[in-house]
This record gives C-alpha cells, sequence and structure tokens, in this order.
C-alpha cells in the first residue's frame, strides 16, 4: 500500500495528488490552458529563453540552467491540472525538490544477459544511448504485431522493446475502459513475450501496454503477471500538464505493484506551450510532475508539432536538443522519441531517422523508435531501428556541434517532404517475416544511406558490434 505522505515538502504521489484534488479550487480548462500559455511567455522573457528561427539545437550549453529554472517555475507557479476533477493542484517548492531528489538515476531495466542499466546522459560523453526499438504505440493490426516486435527484438544494437498498440482484438475495434482495453493489452503483452523468446532474448526490457489508453489494460496485464517488474508500463501527461484518474491509478499500482512508471512528456510546439522556447520549458515542468505525480522511474521527451507532427522538425530537435543540456539538472534517464514523417520503404525516413538520432543522442538522450508515419501507418522494422542505433552510437562521440553540422546536411534531404509525407509501405513488403530478413531493395536502400554518412565523416563502423560496447 503506497500512503500519502504527512510531512511537508515529501514527494506528493498519485493518491496524495488525488486528496490534493478534491480540496482544491474549481476551474475551467481553458482558463488552465490560457494561464500556463501567458506564464509561459513571461517565463521565456524572464530567463531570456529564446528560439532562433531555423536553428535545430541551442548554441549556447548555459541555455541549460535558463530552461530547467524557467521549467521549475513553471512548475511551481501554475501547477497540474486534474481533468476529471476540473481542479487545479500546486505543489510547493520543497515537493518538488524532493520529487527531484527521489528520482532514480540509474535504473536497472529488464533480466538476466538481457538487463541494461539505464543512466542519465552527458552530452559528448561518449557513453553510447541505450535503445528502445519498436512502433512505439502506433495502431497496428494483430496479424503483424508479433512478428514485426521479432524483427526489432533481432537486431543485436537494440536493448529494449517499445512495439505498437494493438487497435483491434476478437473481430473488435478496441474502446478506451471497456474489456477490450483489457484483452487488447493482455494480447499485446503476450506477443511481446513470444516475440522475445523467439528472438532468444527473453529477458529483454518492455516498455509496454501501449494499447491500455486508460488504467484497464495495465491494470489486466499486471494481474496476469504479464508486466514483469523489470518491465514498463507507459504513462503519460496529458498535454499540458495534466492528468487525469486513469494515470493517477496506473502509476499508484505500478509503484505498488514494483514495474518501471514510464512517463511520457509531448509539449505540443505551437499549442498552449507556445514555440520551441516554451515548449522546452513546458518540457522540464511535465518532467517534474511526472516524478512528483507518478514516481516515474524515466522520462520519454516527445515534442509535437502542431502542423509537422515529427520529431524530425527543426523546432522538435531544438527541444529535444534543450531537454538534454537539462539532464545534468534532471538527474534522470531521458530519451528522446524518434517519430519520422515519412514511412518504412521511403528514403526520406531514413534520412529524418539518423537527423534525428545524432542531435538527442549528441545532446545526452537516450533513443525511442522509429514510429513510422507519424505514429499513424506501422509501416515499418528493426532495419530503421539498426540505423538509429548505429548513429547514435556515433553521434555520442561528437562535439554537439560537429552532430548538429551533420543533421543540418541531412535536415535539406528530407525536409520538403514533411509537409506531405510519404507513409510507406506496409511491414510485409519491407520484411520478410519467414526468412527474419528486411526485403533486399529496403536492405539496399539502408545500405546507400549507411554509405552516404559514412562519407560525410559519420563513423559507424567503430563498436558496430554489439549492445555492451
Amino acid at each position: 500500500m503506497i500512503a500519502p505522505p504527512d510531512q511537508p515538502g515529501a514527494m506528493p504521489g498519485p493518491l496524495a495528488l488525488e486528496g490534493r484534488a478534491r480540496e482544491g479550487a474549481y476551474m475551467e480548462q481553458r482558463a488552465f490552458d490560457l494561464l500556463l500559455s501567458r506564464k509561459v511567455a513571461e517565463l521565456e522573457r524572464e530567463h531570456g529563453v529564446r528560439y532562433e528561427a531555423g536553428s535545430i539545437a541551442p548554441h549556447d550549453p548555459s541555455l541549460a540552467k535558463d530552461v530547467f529554472e524557467a521549467g521549475f517555475q513553471l512548475a511551481l507557479e501554475v501547477g497540474v491540472y486534474l481533468v476529471d476533477e476540473g481542479r487545479r493542484v500546486q505543489l510547493g517548492e520543497e515537493e518538488l525538490k524532493s520529487a527531484l531528489a527521489s528520482a532514480k538515476s540509474r535504473v536497472l531495466v529488464g533480466e538476466g544477459r538481457d538487463a541494461r542499466v539505464l543512466e542519465p546522459r552527458r552530452p559528448g560523453s561518449g557513453a553510447r544511448p541505450l535503445v528502445f526499438g519498436g512502433y512505439a504505440g502506433t495502431p497496428t493490426p494483430p496479424e503483424i504485431f508479433k512478428e514485426s516486435a521479432l524483427s526489432y527484438a533481432l537486431e543485436p544494437r537494440v536493448d529494449a522493446l517499445d512495439h505498437g498498440s494493438l487497435a483491434s482484438v476478437s473481430g473488435l475495434s478496441v474502446q478506451r475502459g471497456a474489456p477490450s482495453e483489457a484483452e487488447a493489452t493482455v494480447a499485446e503483452l503476450r506477443l511481446l513475450r513470444e516475440a522475445v523468446e523467439e528472438a532468444g532474448r527473453p529477458g529483454m526490457h518492455l516498455l509496454a501496454c501501449e494499447s491500455s489508453v486508460t488504467a484497464v489494460g495495465s491494470l489486466a496485464a499486471m494481474a496476469l503477471g504479464l508486466l514483469r517488474r523489470s518491465d514498463a508500463q507507459l504513462v503519460p501527461v496529458l498535454n499540458e500538464m495534466k492528468v487525469d484518474r486513469g494515470q493517477l491509478v496506473k502509476a499508484h499500482v505500478g509503484l505498488a505493484y514494483g514495474v518501471h512508471n514510464a512517463a511520457l512528456v509531448d509539449p505540443v510546439v505551437g499549442g498552449f506551450a507556445r514555440g520551441a522556447a516554451g515548449s522546452a520549458i513546458c518540457a522540464v515542468a511535465e518532467t517534474l510532475l511526472s516524478l512528483a505525480a507518478y514516481g516515474a522511474s524515466y522520462v520519454l521527451i516527445h515534442p509535437y508539432h502542431i502542423h509537422l507532427k515529427a520529431t524530425s522538425s527543426r523546432e522538435c530537435l531544438w527541444v529535444e536538443a534543450a531537454l538534454g543540456l537539462t539532464g545534468e539538472r534532471l538527474r534522470i534517464p531521458l530519451v528522446g522519441d524518434v517519430w519520422p514523417a515519412n514511412g518504412g520503404g521511403v528514403v526520406e525516413m531514413l534520412y529524418e531517422v539518423a537527423a534525428n538520432a545524432l542531435v538527442a543522442s549528441a545532446f545526452g538522450l537516450h533513443l525511442l523508435g522509429p514510429a513510422p508515419a507519424n505514429g499513424e501507418k506501422p509501416h515499418g522494422t528493426g532495419l530503421e531501428a539498426r540505423l538509429m542505433a548505429e548513429v547514435g552510437a556515433a553521434a555520442a562521440r561528437l562535439n554537439p556541434s560537429d552532430a548538429v553540422e551533420l543533421a543540418e546536411s541531412l535536415l535539406k534531404r528530407y525536409e520538403p517532404s514533411l509537409r506531405n509525407p510519404n507513409p510507406g509501405k506496409p511491414f510485409p513488403e519491407l520484411y520478410d517475416a519467414g526468412k527474419r530478413v528486411p526485403a533486399r531493395w529496403w536492405l539496399e536502400a539502408y545500405l546507400e544511406v549507411r554509405r552516404e554518412l559514412s562519407d560525410m565523416g559519420l563513423d559507424l563502423e567503430r563498436g558496430a558490434g554489439g549492445a555492451s560496447d
């Protein structure tokens, strides 16, 4: 049982947040959104956090201090909105500091020889990022779910899986809070278990329960013992700086059960978080709130462009880089989502993956994805995760400014496609599931892009053997 803290300054947690919300003042959601947006604008000016139009990463590393302090102040002054209650809850300075102090800086994920240590990374440290491969919640038909997951699990440089969600089960489209959600999440975990077993990596860490929109699916997976204590469930912070009962229930039971709560922070660039600068501030605030409200073990950083969607857009790359710079102050593992606009089978997707991996890894993030076609179509394979891992490992050894220069060159090759992306081809056309190899034509496209990256000076050969380097 997890009890709310009695002493002032202790980290609140899900149950205490519920209790606090019952006593809080009612507030219209629109009024909260406008309050947040005004406060973000104030903090941008007060702390001098600015986005230079067209840039893909901050030029001044000292910006990290300003972004962190502005984000802390935003979390303190605006608080969190509980959607179901229609109430705003504010947290104290000592509570936020306690949440930071209590956060895990070293997280063991997975089991046995497949276990990995997930730690904060520093820009330019040389430590390679851990790689979470998979569709990252993309709705996926049951008939290709296991084989597509297997294509990622077979990649030696993929350390963990975060695959798709099941869009249907037993002939029914999945509905939130219904038996179909519970059944879909259970089926998701069973198929993932089969995939890692067949890959010979039974202890591989799973960031799972992507099919659980409310708490129903996660609770079913934990009740049946399908979500191991070395695995994680996805617990998103809702846009912007909001939670609901479902996420609090997930987090509360997850903490009691002993699984990892993996928080998703996805500020909308161009929404209430304003532009790239405001979205970076908001992402820090939401990271702090995920620690206080969910007891998160690690946090996924996923800026979402209001028009372009993809994390490979200029502004989203900048937000990921800015969050990487704040890593030394947040002192928790941060994972950068890689969401290309294009899908598998499209060469622009490979350029997007490479540019995103360059920036995220060089600025201190771990890597997750790539989620094909903006996470809308399951048009991808483990081959793209192989490229993401190789580029991420090479980028870790670069000075961040050199990584930015390379990413700028790649961006010119795919940026025109972002406004009208090509969703690519379905998994069966990209991958031979019987032979467990990519389609020859898609493998050749990958090899050609890999050669281009090498010609640009990126060392993809060093340390290319396996996950332990």
